[in-house]
């Protein structure tokens, strides 16, 4: 495991010990990472590998799936463990903030789009709602493309847009954590580029986690990366160490493409 060098701040997400079950089945064991504050961690492996599976136990979207369950461990945020009776979900996932793998703007107005979580959570003030959409916009790299159009319906953008417009409703109620499940997976190059652009100045501000299949677009914008296999962490360095010098047998065969 990695853990923080001593001048920078504590982990905001650690996971220690985990086990993660869908009914009978075990897809995770013994998962224990710490996610630096205001940097990319990218999540690798094979499919099936449970990359997806960790990614959504950090704001509990797995609690939508009936049996699903973590059976050991915790996970915590800010040292809360996330899982106690007092935590409020909805707290939660404004706190941890999710970006699917297919974009899914909902059929509204691009202004509309962005200020949904912000309207869920009880706010009705003009003035603070113009003011996130703005902000979330600008921090998404679309308010120079969008400005003049924010009443135009949110399904007319380009799949590039849609994409980077959900991340502007993600951080519009500013979540401290960011998790991305294969933002790009969908996207033509360009579009790739300008996500990857926007998770490093997003990082400035937010914690990202990241799932993705794309190993030079994990090595060229995290900082650091787990590789997963059947449903096991099998190494987790900073990102040059672990594409350079894996420690892992298993990690150097995945990476060179020889894993089978």
């Amino acid at each position: 495991m990695v853990t923080p060098s001593p001048n920078s701040r504590p982990p905001l997400v650690q996971i220690r010990g985990m086990d993660f079950s869908y009914g009978r089945t075990r897809v995770l064991h013994d998962i224990s990472l710490e996610i630096e504050c205001h940097r990319v961690t990218a999540l690798i492996g094979p499919s099936g590998c449970g990359k997806s599976t960790l990614l959504r136990c950090i704001n509990r979207m797995n609690d939508r799936v009936v049996g699903a369950r973590v059976t050991k461990g915790a996970v915590m945020v800010k040292g809360k463990n996330i899982h106690d009776a007092d935590v409020d979900l909805t707290r939660l996932r404004r706190q941890v903030g999710m970006v699917f793998q297919k974009s899914n703007p909902f059929p509204k107005s691009l202004y509309e789009n962005v200020a949904y979580g912000l309207r869920i959570h009880g706010e009705k003030r003009k003035d603070v709602l113009d003011e996130a959409v703005e902000r979330a916009l600008r921090h998404a790299v679309l308010w120079d493309e969008l400005k003049d159009r924010l009443r135009a319906n949110a399904l007319t953008l380009s799949g590039g847009q849609q994409q980077r417009l959900c991340i502007a409703r993600a951080i519009a109620t500013r979540p401290e954590v960011l998790l991305l499940d294969e933002p790009c997976s969908a996207l033509d190059p360009i579009s790739t580029l300008k996500i990857e652009e926007l998770m490093h100045q997003l990082s400035r501000n937010h914690t990202i986690i990241m799932v993705t299949h794309n190993m030079q677009q994990a090595a060229r914008v995290s900082h650091h990366t787990a590789f997963l296999h059947l449903g096991r962490l099998v190494e987790f360095a900073p990102t040059e160490e672990l594409f350079t010098h894996p420690r892992e047998k298993l990690t150097e065969s995945y990476l060179r493409g020889t894993f089978s």
